[in-house]
């Protein structure tokens, strides 16, 4: 009994045909879906190397960087402010300027009063001291000591 090398190689393949369940059954149907968990674990794998050799930037640029439309509104929003802080800098520089111009007013309408006070002391204070060196001549008989 000699043995051919086709029917050597052959054999093993028809009797590993002989093995195989019939396509309709459960045995068969189990064999598939294991199969379709293996494909899915393998492309899950290879997802996954993907990542590790080319990983995705975090965040994504597309959270870091702006548009040409979101700069242009940041900057219009960023000038209507400047315009609003400016605003109203210019309104309490002007109130500033209001309340400094009142009070220097009421200053100098308060030295003018001190000014007329002291005047009118020195003026009452003048008519007391002539008063007292005239009754002080008086007594002493027109001689000053």
């Amino acid at each position: 009994m000699s043995v051919s090398p086709l029917s050597a190689l052959c054999s093993p393949l028809i009797l590993a045909a002989a093995d195989m369940p019939e396509p309709t059954s459960y045995a068969a149907l189990g064999w598939i879906i294991a199969g379709v968990f293996g494909i899915v674990g393998l492309a899950n794998q290879g997802m996954a190397l993907w990542d590790r050799l080319f990983p995705r930037a975090t965040p994504p640029a597309h959270e870091l960087y702006a548009t040409k439309e979101e700069l242009q509104q940041a900057k219009e929003e960023h000038q209507a402010s400047d315009a609003r802080i400016e605003k109203r800098f210019e309104d309490w520089m002007e109130q500033q300027q209001t309340q400094h111009t009142e009070n220097m007013a009421k200053l100098d309408e308060t030295i003018d009063r001190f000014a007329a006070w002291q005047l009118t002391m020195e003026r009452a204070l003048g008519v007391i001291g002539t008063k007292a060196d005239i009754a002080l001549e008086a007594k002493s008989g027109g001689r000053r000591a």
